[in-house]
């Protein structure tokens, strides 16, 4: 009998793991910002780092930043549920098989590119996997496997446009304040 339930052991770990992965960008934004080219990519990098975001990937030759978050669920699972609902469309994954949120992760690409040397065009896309990890096989008595299941789910485009806005802020804030002090406009 052991040997049966070590062999079942076995074979079920040799198979393939359900690791969540990238869906299809779910939501794309694009602005002209008139600005140069290493004025917004500051500005990214400044914005980047008043939030939760963590940079995967950093290229500045080519223009493109990588930024993840995991959120999982804590003592209270509504409550995820509810941020990932006004973030996004929750009840499409619903209509997929998502039956209880587990944890979301939300990856950010946030591509910048010179069109001369005043204006840079800047497009942040996300995309987002819901995890359920409700479905739970039984090996043997005492012994369970959980088996992840994910989701794409599409963005309402709520993060895209306050990451764009925190960008905004740290591109014109300062000449803006500068006005609005008479700094700047005297001769």
């Amino acid at each position: 009998m052991v040997y049966i339930v070590l062999f079942l052991l076995l074979a079920s770990s040799c198979t393939s793991s359900a690791v969540p992965k990238l869906p299809e960008v779910s939501h794309r934004q694009q602005k002209l910002l008139r600005a140069s080219f290493g004025e917004v990519w500051r500005a990214t990098h400044g914005a980047i780092a008043d939030t939760r975001l963590r940079i995967t990937e950093d290229d500045e030759a080519e223009g493109t930043i990588h930024l993840s978050v995991r959120r999982q669920a804590s003592s209270r699972p509504e409550e995820l549920e509810r941020e990932l609902a006004r973030i996004a469309e929750i009840d499409k994954a619903r209509q997929q098989g998502l039956e209880h949120l587990s944890e979301y992760l939300l990856v950010y690409t946030v591509a910048v590119a010179r069109l001369d040397e005043q204006q840079t065009r800047i497009e942040v896309s996300t995309q987002i996997t819901a995890v359920d990890r409700s479905e739970v096989i039984w090996i043997a008595p005492g012994i369970a496997h959980v088996v992840p299941r994910t989701f794409e789910v599409p963005s309402k485009g709520i993060l895209e446009r306050n990451l764009f806005a925190q960008i905004a802020e740290r591109l014109f804030l300062s000449e803006e304040m500068l006005y609005s002090l008479g700094v700047l406009g005297r001769e």
